[in-house]
């Protein structure tokens, strides 16, 4: 009878791991799920900030071929083309479209941010190309300022020239327009560009003033990239510059994400664009 006996084994009797694959799904799923929802409201705020961004850029092309200083009678309303304010009507461009010509859908808009549309100015903040943020004029804002620059780079002046100033860091007074101070047809100085989503104030200055204007145009030529060659200037020259500040709510609003990111989130966009109008002209000789 040969030693070597062939081995029996039983793989019923094996001890098998019971529940292994549900626990490793509870602790993972959690993380998972935090990550999709995570993935929507970032998605979901880059593209509110990109119609931020198009909307500064549409009006600062808008303000790009107008003439600030022309002397014409103006007037707060988006719908009046022969009463142009170059502030105002810059500013209209973030309101929301009026494509049936009633103001159906500006009412609307105003209204679903508890706007009172029975007086003020605000019933005609419309006529514009804001299709998909919910500007809200209690608590967000448009700020729009004016640089005359000489060929030198230094800035001659920042308009309009008014009750709205800060003074940058370098000590200049750099004016500027905010939409928030002017939206009821009278000023109030409201400043709600300093303000985050709670009311509470958290800045001084806009993105540009006199001075942020003038570290960027006065660049080194170590600053430019090594295949690009900074141009020479000849000649004076005006800018404008468009910002938004924007309370942007979150899609879902997770308890665990708005434990770490606050909702609203402020968010800020802006454009600079030369302005041939604001440019210092030369003096007529006698």
């Amino acid at each position: 009878m040969s030693s070597n006996k062939r081995r029996l084994t039983f793989p019923f009797f094996r001890a098998r791991p019971r529940g292994q694959s549900f626990l490793e799904l509870a602790l993972v799923l959690p993380i998972l799920l935090i990550m999709l929802l995570g993935l929507v409201e970032v998605a979901y705020f880059v593209g509110h900030y990109l119609d931020a961004l198009d909307l500064t850029r549409e009006a600062a092309r808008f303000a790009s071929i107008r003439d600030p200083f022309a002397p014409v009678v103006s007037d707060l309303n988006c719908f009046t083309g022969d009463r142009f304010n170059f502030y105002w009507d810059t500013a209209c461009v973030f309101s929301p479209p009026d494509t049936d010509g009633a103001q159906t859908e500006c009412k609307a808009a105003l209204a679903s941010n508890g706007q009172d549309l029975g007086g003020g100015n605000l019933l005609w903040w419309c006529n514009g190309m804001n299709q998909y943020l919910d500007f809200n004029p209690e608590t967000d804002d448009i700020v729009i300022s004016l640089y005359t620059v000489k060929k030198d780079n230094s800035i001659a002046a920042t308009h309009p020239n008014g009750a709205e100033s800060v003074i940058d860091y370098k000590g200049h007074t750099s004016f500027y327009w905010a939409f928030s101070n002017h939206k009821t047809g009278t000023y109030v100085a409201t400043d709600n560009w300093k303000k985050d989503c709670r009311g509470n104030v958290v800045r001084t200055e806009p993105h540009y003033t006199q001075a942020r204007l003038e570290d960027e145009l006065n660049l080194s030529s170590g600053e430019f990239p090594s295949d690009v060659t900074p141009a020479a200037v000849n000649a004076n020259r005006g800018f404008v510059a468009v910002e938004i500040f924007y309370c942007h709510q979150q899609i879902l609003g997770v308890p665990i994400l708005t434990d770490f990111i606050p909702n609203p989130l402020m968010l800020h966009a802006y454009t600079l664009m030369p302005l041939p109008a604001a440019a210092p002209t030369a003096t007529t000789k006698p």
